[in-house]
């Protein structure tokens, strides 16, 4: 009788190590994953707001988890300098805690020039 104890001890105890080295992983992949590599731009172009020009759109989380802070990225074109190297400015608009599966609109926190060529650069999240 103490010998079956002690096996189904042991049992109990390797099961219970399987399911903790399971979750441990899971938890490290979710957490190293590159999130902005899961995010999907839908659209995007420019509105304007008295008087003022903004980027907005809108774009997909096709993670199979929550991101809790994304950055979204554009260059706009800037005038050349003496050595005819372009000046490219950066706009970002930010957005927290999106869903798995959802999608977010979104706005760049500051406004550009009226007739300003963009493009979208890249998402940073986490």
């Amino acid at each position: 009788m103490k010998m079956m104890a002690m096996v189904a001890a042991v049992l109990a105890f390797l099961g219970f190590r399987l399911f903790v080295q399971h979750q441990l992983q899971a938890t490290m992949t979710s957490a190293t994953t590159n999130a902005a590599g899961c995010l999907s731009m839908i659209g995007n172009t420019t509105r304007e707001e008295n008087g003022a020009t903004y980027i907005v759109g809108s774009f997909k989380n096709d993670c199979a988890r929550s991101v809790g802070q994304v950055t979204i990225i554009f260059k706009v074109d800037g005038a050349m300098d003496s050595n005819f190297n372009h000046r490219d400015s950066f706009f970002q608009a930010y957005e927290r805690d999106v869903a798995a599966g959802e999608t977010r609109n979104f706005k760049t926190l500051f406004s550009m020039g009226k007739n300003a060529t963009y493009r979208f650069d890249s998402f940073n999240a986490f």
